[in-house]
């Protein structure tokens, strides 16, 4: 047996494969980029390759032969998407059909787990304060958010006419270290450290910090992925979530409290996003029923997301 995971080099990828061990057979990470040296764990195997080149597909599934298949690559930034919606698409839904019919061709009993976002919810219908639940009718406003929206009918049609396990996750916002710069509480980290570093001018610039999310820590998140893999029914989707909210400008604040600067924030309109979403809140009870909770407290998310982020400026030499 081994356990494929796409996308392993990513925060989520980093935590879920220092979840899994030896017992669960041969560990592989395929990704369009190798690991930095503290990404790579030594008992997993890394292969690169495109996710959008079926041939490449193919032939690491053919290599690995999975009995698991944890799909987390994909084009993850909402703001992205507005500047690269053909790539967006492209790469969660036409890499998701390569993976699915890879699987389909070389292990047809193989479980795959796929990786889409509350994002497919957009702003509901309704009151504000209602959980969203996985029954809920899919509103995309965004062209990632259509693009999960699409993948997670792919992953029906290859589970109802191909007989495929596959069953979808849907988590809600997440954070924690390792996180990429490319999201918001991780750029205010860098750039709080960097002005600590280099005595910088005081201020940061934002997106819009006044939208409230559910929110998880990326390990919690982690666990919450072998959890399904496990225990799930073929065909199913799970929120992953906690069932509690938070504004973004309310964790910015904690993470200025931790740098102990005195500091202005700025909005920066590049940073804003078409169709926010005031709030996504969503309930966890149909996963929490398998036996998952969160465990790890924001405050924590957030302490772990800013000392690691200092140590990986320090470590990379990224100092401006």
């Amino acid at each position: 047996m081994s356990v494929l995971v796409t996308g392993g080099t990513g925060a989520l990828g980093y935590h879920l494969l220092s979840l899994l061990t030896a017992a669960k057979g041969e560990l592989h990470s395929f990704s369009d980029e190798s690991p930095f040296p503290w990404q790579r764990w030594n008992h997993v195997q890394y292969h690169t390759g495109n996710l959008l080149n079926f041939k490449e597909v193919l032939e690491v599934l053919r290599k690995t032969k999975p009995a698991e298949v944890y799909h987390l690559a994909s084009q993850s930034s909402v703001g992205m998407s507005y500047l690269k919606p053909y790539e967006t698409l492209s790469t969660n839904l036409l890499g998701t059909q390569n993976l699915l019919e890879a699987v389909r061709q070389i292990v047809p009993k193989c479980r795959v787990v796929l990786l889409s976002s509350a994002e497919v919810y957009g702003r509901g219908r309704g009151n504000l304060t209602t959980l969203h639940t996985e029954t809920d009718t899919l509103n995309p406003l965004t062209p990632y958010a259509t693009s999960k929206a699409c993948m997670e009918l792919l992953g029906s049609q290859f589970h109802n006419a191909n007989g495929l396990h596959v069953t979808t996750v849907r988590p809600f916002h997440f954070t924690g270290p390792n996180h990429s710069r490319r999201f918001a509480l991780p750029s205010i980290a860098y750039q709080l450290i960097q002005i600590r570093l280099t005595r910088g001018e005081p201020v940061i610039f934002t997106g819009n910090l006044d939208v409230t999310r559910d929110v998880v820590d990326v390990r919690d998140l982690a666990r919450a992925l072998v959890v399904v893999m496990s225990t799930a029914p073929s065909g199913e989707t799970y929120n992953i979530c906690s069932g509690q909210c938070h504004t973004f400008r309310e964790m910015a604040e904690q993470l200025i409290e931790r740098s102990k600067l005195n500091i202005e924030i700025r909005l920066d309109p590049n940073l804003e996003r078409q169709n926010d979403i005031p709030l996504l809140l969503g309930s966890g009870e149909k996963l929490m029923q398998l036996g998952w909770k969160p465990i790890i407290a924001i405050d924590d998310s957030i302490g772990d997301l800013y000392n690691e982020m200092e140590a990986r400026i320090k470590r990379e030499g990224l100092v401006d």
